[in-house]
């Protein structure tokens, strides 16, 4: 990918992905991090940190009769877009992943993906707990790759508009909504 031809979708996706790093302080956690040395083996997330990725985002945003879970939506295709555009980030997901699945391994002698749903929510709560900082890096990208995608805009009915655009066109106000009110007496004590 050329770094010189930056789209406005990819500058913003970096732009939120780094205030979301800032916010979360999660760029002063140097020890939640492994070390690792970028190259081809290492730019993504193998299988197993996948799975277990899918699993996190769908506890974190599960599916219900109205709306589709985090993965249903690509949650986990966002976050290996954004660790290709920002190599920097992968360390943190591997590591997030990674003690995620120890949390699992300690607590239950099984993957995280091998446990049932009252499980999973047990070992998250505990990584909750014991790793916050990484914990709301996760939820902050698990929401922000929900709420981003355009099939959840039209599910909650929200109309994106282009930045410098007067957006929808609102209804002028309509004086009779407020005549019963009007007729109301104070419902407050005068001092």
């Amino acid at each position: 990918m050329n770094n010189n031809k930056w789209s406005r979708r990819r500058f913003s996706k970096a732009v939120i992905s780094a205030q979301l790093l800032l916010a979360s302080s999660a760029l002063t956690l140097p020890l939640a991090c492994a070390k690792t040395k970028k190259d081809e083996s290492n730019s993504t997330l193998d299988n197993s940190q996948q799975e277990t990725l899918k699993f996190v985002m769908d506890e974190i945003i599960p599916a219900n009769e109205k709306m589709p879970s985090a993965s249903e939506i690509g949650s986990v295709a966002y976050i290996l877009n954004i660790i290709e555009e920002l190599p920097d980030l992968h360390p943190l997901f591997q590591s997030i992943t990674d003690k995620i699945e120890v949390y699992s391994l300690q607590n239950s002698n099984s993957s995280f993906s091998n446990l049932n749903k009252k499980e999973r929510v047990k070992i998250l709560i505990n990584f909750e707990l014991t790793e916050p900082e990484l914990f709301k890096v996760l939820k902050d990208f698990t929401y922000e790759s929900y709420y981003t995608n355009e099939k959840i805009f039209e599910l909650i009915k929200y109309e994106p508009h282009p930045t410098g655009t007067l957006g929808p066109k609102m209804e002028p106000f309509n004086e009779k909504l407020l005549e019963r009110v009007k007729g109301i007496s104070p419902m407050y004590t005068k001092i």
